[in-house]
């Protein structure tokens, strides 16, 4: 899928403000994955890695941009939350680091569109990793809700 990265870095910017204090942008150099760079220095811990929280919302952040495009030229609007998510920390990042989403197959991303059409809600689960220097830090599982919106 094709999008302008500055385009949803700036999106993501003004209608989640945190991204924009995270130092979160948009990638579009891959035609597979969703991928959403930050740097480490607006998201220290303590101990000079990367906080759990920043790494556990570029995750949930991944695959929530991931639908958001997927859906943006639907002819409606919807509204499209995190309903439960799965963190494993496997090494401390201490790097800048990226949130990597994969496009689902048709066969996931089919039904979840079809319900959205049929009954205005529907569910799908997606899965981040998030990496640093090319090696797996940490994997999110995700479930997302979207729900159309009324028109006006």
């Amino acid at each position: 899928m094709e999008f302008d990265a500055e385009e949803v870095t700036a999106y993501l910017h003004q209608h989640i403000p945190v991204t924009e204090a995270m130092s979160i942008k948009a990638s579009s150099e891959s035609s597979d994955v969703l991928r959403l760079c930050a740097r480490l220095a607006p998201n220290l811990n303590h101990q000079e890695t990367a906080f759990g929280g920043s790494i556990a919302s570029i995750g949930i952040l991944a695959g929530w941009t991931l639908i958001h495009l997927r859906l943006q030229h639907d002819e409606h609007r919807y509204k499209i939350v995190i309903q439960k998510s799965e963190m494993e920390f496997l090494l401390p990042i201490e790097d800048d680091f990226e949130a990597e989403c994969p496009y689902p197959e048709e066969s996931v991303w089919m039904p979840f569109h079809a319900g959205l059409e049929r009954k205005g809600r529907a569910r799908i689960d997606l899965q981040s990793s998030v990496t640093v220097n090319n090696q797996v830090a940490a994997i999110i599982r995700g479930t997302f809700v979207a729900k159309k919106l009324e028109s006006f």
